[in-house]
């Protein structure tokens, strides 16, 4: 799988938005897939297509690969899966990117959420 970090738009959030997660074990032969109980995480940047999350949790993403994430933007809850990728250690917790699985529905939310956030982060500003 090609991780595209550099695609044409990413935003950052000048003050992280905070979003849950819930890990997702996946199911094999003898059982079902099972759900971690909630977890709380910052998103640091966002594209239609992934982001990077801040989390104080350590989570052996070799053995766990699948995240179900919830976050607002700016008005409408957004519920997305997804998979880790990379991890970086940081002094307070770990840096995750997360590439979303999603259609183009979600990634047009997530663009018009984000479009909603910025105008009024600007309108605020004058």
């Amino acid at each position: 799988m090609i991780y595209k970090r550099n695609e044409y738009f990413r935003y950052t959030f000048g003050e992280p938005c905070e979003a849950t997660f819930r890990l997702i074990k996946d199911a094999n032969e003898g059982s079902t897939a099972e759900m971690s109980k909630q977890g709380k995480c910052f998103l640091i940047d966002i594209s239609p297509s992934g982001l990077r999350v801040f989390s104080e949790l350590h989570i052996a993403i070799d053995k766990i690969k699948h995240v179900e994430i919830n976050f607002t933007l700016d008005e409408t809850p957004i519920s997305m899966l997804g998979e880790f990728i990379w991890s970086r250690r940081k002094m307070d917790g770990v840096e995750y990117g997360i590439q979303l699985v999603g259609d183009a529905e979600s990634e047009q939310l997530i663009i018009s959420e984000l479009k909603m956030r910025s105008k009024k982060e600007h309108d605020s500003e004058k």
